[in-house]
């Protein structure tokens, strides 16, 4: 930790005298222009950028999809066409909150107004500084209210800031004056959470510190005790008889589906919920302030105002197979989606590989590895998705995006990269509405993973090269196949399925040990080894950094009380 509390406003709150100075906290907001860039990576979403932003846009997501699990372990086609589904509502255009009256249309892909890993602290801190003692001692969680407060509250920190009077914050509007200058207000992120993702870590805070420097869970261990996993919460303002449509959902055999609806915050809204099995503007099964639906089922839900005002309708499963996450307070929401991209300079002369995923390519890869030697090329803005850091910032491009949505129990893993040659092998199946979208989408190609195991056959009518390439990594009914050439760097890891490794998330196994025992991680660490996912599936809480941060909030602040 760095950085002078004065720097931070906090000096008549620090000045206590049996505690003496204390440096400031992890999370604390600090302008990016500073000297201490106190919690603030390079290229992050600083608090200007997420003024303009606004608050992350949510990632609709697919509820239906669980009902067709076994169909997509089954079927290569399936799987590809609900992962480009995936891909066009990652890319979906979100506008900006604040119109800067830019050279170019002021929006991003949604994943790239979405929080990173500073964000993340930041809002951590706004939440823990307020906390009393006994919250703090005890790590009372978070209540919706507080949680909601807090993200509401982010695309308006930067008005506390006195480093952006008028002037600087003109001159960044100002400066937005083509596509990667508007691409770079969403920063530089390594890694990127939805709203639902981030919330729900925020949320975990006293599991995840609570497994801080402990021992592992076991890999496998009895069944968990079923109980009520968040599937979504969505605030919204209701006038009296409006009526606001959500889901589907798919509820499973011997699992129940639980809707409520309630006041907001301190808000006087009142709303019933109604739910609507098999199709949507059927008759409804329930109308009332709560709702239980058994499955097997599809539900429609509708929101109804019975008294103007803000209501949450939350929505809730039991579940017959419940994943086991015991350093998270529960698995992720169905909405919650991940994302990890890989940026590479665009100035300084430096250049992109250009990785060969055909059939013959793959055939010729040496010990499952990505080679580290390959031709280079120089693409241009209008063929590599490009962005240029505000205040006249460096420039960078995106290779590679690794994807992981929360709408099957063990996730959808979606994986793109950047490609000279985009409508070949694992490109040839793109759908025209992805190159018809805003940006050089068309220039990505594409891999998908459902599950440990998957069928493979190719069938009749896939694209040659596509076939070719499968057919080189593919083994019918064995381990699945997913891997980014500019992501999965390390021997052996041209060969594995993204499931595999995540599926330690929450441990400290490391990616070479996954890799190189097979005794242990067999398949190169693709095939199912556990039935407890500790932190379902995230990395972020152990080797991501993001536990040691909590801790670090939670002592400091419990000093300064």
């Amino acid at each position: 930790m760095v950085g002078a509390a004065s720097r931070l406003g906090l000096v008549a709150l620090l000045a206590t005298a049996c505690l003496g100075p204390l440096e400031a906290p992890p999370g604390a907001i600090v302008d990016p222009a500073s000297c201490d860039q106190l919690g603030t990576a390079v290229g992050a979403v600083g608090p200007a950028e997420r003024k303009l932003l606004g608050a992350a846009a949510p990632y609709p997501a697919d509820g239906l999809l669980r009902a067709r699990t076994d169909e997509l372990a089954g079927s290569l086609t399936s799987r590809r066409e609900v992962a480009w589904a995936a891909v066009a509502r990652l890319l979906a255009p979100a506008p900006f909150a604040i119109e800067p009256g830019a050279g170019a249309p002021a929006m991003l892909p949604t994943w790239h107004t979405w929080y990173d890993g500073d964000e993340v602290r930041r809002l951590f801190d706004h939440l823990v500084r307020t906390r009393t003692a006994e919250q703090l001692r005890t790590r009372a969680p978070f209540t919706d209210g507080e949680l909601d407060g807090a993200l509401a509250w982010s695309p308006t920190a930067v008005d506390e800031l006195p480093t952006w009077p008028a002037e600087r914050w003109s001159a960044l509007l100002a400066s937005l004056t083509d596509a990667s200058a508007v691409h770079g207000v969403g920063g530089l992120p390594r890694v990127g959470y939805s709203p639902a993702a981030a919330r729900h870590l925020l949320a975990s805070y006293p599991e995840i510190v609570a497994c801080h420097g402990q021992p592992a869970p076991p890999a496998v261990t009895d069944a968990p005790t079923p109980g009520p996993r968040r599937v979504v919460r969505e605030v919204m303002t209701l006038a009296s008889c409006q009526r606001r449509q959500l889901g589907p959902y798919f509820v499973g055999a011997d699992e129940t589906l639980i809707a409520e609806a309630a006041p907001a915050g301190d808000g006087q809204g009142v709303a019933a919920v109604a739910t609507h099995l098999g199709q949507p503007g059927a008759a409804p099964a329930c109308q009332a302030t709560r709702c239980e639906v058994t499955g097997p089922a599809a539900v429609w839900l509708e929101a109804i105002g019975t008294r103007a005002g803000d209501v949450a309708v939350t929505v809730d499963y039991l579940e017959a197979n419940p994943s086991w996450a015991p350093c998270l307070a529960a698995p992720f929401p169905l909405d919650a989606a991940i994302v990890k991209a890989e940026w590479r300079r665009a100035e300084l002369e430096i250049e992109v590989a250009v990785h060969d995923t055909s059939g013959p390519g793959l055939a010729a890869l040496v010990d499952d590895t990505w080679p580290t030697t390959t031709p280079m090329a120089d693409p241009g803005a209008d063929t590599i998705y490009t962005l240029g850091l505000p205040e006249g910032g460096a420039r960078y491009r995106l290779t590679g995006l690794h994807v992981m949505t929360k709408e099957l129990d063990h996730w959808l893993w979606v994986t793109l990269w950047w490609s000279d040659r985009p409508d070949e092998d694992f490109g040839a199946d793109r759908p025209a509405a992805i190159a018809a979208l805003p940006g050089p989408w068309r220039n990505y190609k594409m891999c998908v993973v459902t599950a440990f195991t998957e069928d493979a056959v190719v069938p009749g009518g896939t694209a040659a090269s596509l076939a070719a390439a499968l057919a080189q990594v593919h083994q019918q009914a064995g381990p699945s196949y997913c891997s980014n050439p500019y992501l999965e760097q390390g021997e052996g890891n041209a060969r594995t399925n993204c499931i595999g490794c995540h599926q330690h998330g929450g441990t400290t196994v490391t990616n070479p040990s996954i890799l190189g025992d097979e005794v242990t991680y067999p398949g190169n660490g693709r095939l199912q080894v556990r039935n407890n996912f500790p932190a379902d599936y995230s990395w972020q809480t152990s080797h991501g950094g993001l536990g040691q941060t909590f801790v670090d909030e939670l002592s400091y602040w419990s000093q300064s009380r």
